[in-house]
């Protein structure tokens, strides 16, 4: 079995979303012109930030275009199943009424039009989280769709997500047994200073920072204490930099424990029981060994899976991502299916 951690589907214009709106919404789309949310501030090195090959030829835009996509990926690389991860940002439109609509506008489509279509396909879905009841509502519409398996965020949002007016999402989330997908990107800088960078280089490098920051805020917080069943993928952020932060974070818990009480075990061991890592675009030493080495301090083989980043320019193709590295047949095995099947409850 082959499984894919990271896959983008999108909307290719807001026409396609016109249908699914309250005809107020479809009104206010008209008669003001928006277009959907904005693009990124930096160039991505490709249009789209796509592979030269994945603009589809009916002239959709990459990962537009399911019948491509089927071909181009699915089929050619005989994806067994992958995780859909749609980067639409009308999860934070500053008119929340809105964002609301458009949210559940996005998921009817991408129900509709894509995961119900294929059944290699896990579906996430978009909540309007600057509103906790707005997002509930939505998790409660569509949540328990048998497509719908995650919620997916931006790692960059200028929030922290293990903050308490985002524990009512986590309830709800864990109520229909939904994972919670934090993807690279976003429209804010890097946790890391609140500056925002001048490159998309620093861009790109930084948000693994903003990844730490979650991870660190989730667990401080206390969100797997009060609800020990929900589960975290960070997506697309790398993975070699988990070791030092567990490390770094079980001993500064030594020393702060007064104030998070709440915490009755070591936050490594939380962060091994309750996230996942995508590999994709996974840090890749000159020395192959440093990386099994890196692997090992992790502390579990259950935590790496596998993912491609299909359409981007930084895709991974699975007969050359880690092969070099010769992690072994186990290994090997539990990154590229076993681990993401048990995760997302694959059988």
């Amino acid at each position: 079995m082959l499984i894919d951690a990271d896959v983008h589907c999108t909307i290719n214009c807001i026409d396609e979303l016109i249908p699914y709106l309250p005809v107020v919404w479809q009104r206010y789309v008209k008669e003001s012109g928006f277009k959907g949310p904005g693009g990124s501030a930096y160039p991505k090195m490709k249009p789209y930030a796509a592979r030269a090959d994945a603009h589809p030829p009916s002239g959709k835009i990459p990962g537009g275009d399911l019948a491509f996509m089927q071909q181009q990926h699915f089929d050619h690389w005989k994806i067994d199943y992958a995780v859909m991860n749609p980067l639409y940002a009308v999860d934070i439109l500053p008119n929340l009424d809105f964002s609301a609509a458009m949210c559940a506008a996005a998921n009817d489509f991408l129900i509709e039009c894509w995961y119900e279509q294929d059944p290699r396909m896990i579906g996430s879905m978009i909540v309007p989280w600057g509103d906790a009841d707005m997002a509930v509502r939505e998790i409660e519409r569509v949540g328990d769709h048998p497509s719908v398996r995650q919620i997916i965020f931006s790692v960059c949002t200028g929030a922290l997500y293990g903050q308490r007016h985002f524990h009512p999402i986590w309830a709800a989330a864990e109520k229909h047994g939904l994972l919670i997908g934090i993807h690279w990107g976003g429209v804010q800088p890097a946790m890391a200073t609140g500056a925002r960078p001048s490159f998309y280089l620093e861009h790109h490098v930084n948000l693994a920072q903003s990844a730490m920051a979650h991870v660190v805020s989730l667990v401080s917080e206390g969100v797997f204490q009060k609800y020990p069943a929900l589960k975290v993928s960070i997506i697309e952020c790398g993975i070699a930099w988990l070791p030092a932060l567990m490390w770094r974070f079980d001993k500064d818990w030594r020393g702060c424990r007064l104030e998070v009480p709440w915490l009755d075990r070591p936050p490594s061991e939380i962060i091994r029981e309750s996230f996942r890592f995508t590999t994709q675009p996974i840090e890749e030493p000159e020395n192959p060994e440093h990386l099994k080495q890196t692997l090992e301090h992790i502390g579990s083989d259950d935590m790496p899976m596998f993912a491609t980043d299909y359409p981007h320019w930084d895709f991974d193709a699975p007969d050359r991502a880690l092969r070099p590295f010769r992690l072994g047949e186990a290994l090997e095995h539990r990154i590229f299916s076993e681990n993401a099947a048990t995760w997302y409850g694959i059988e």
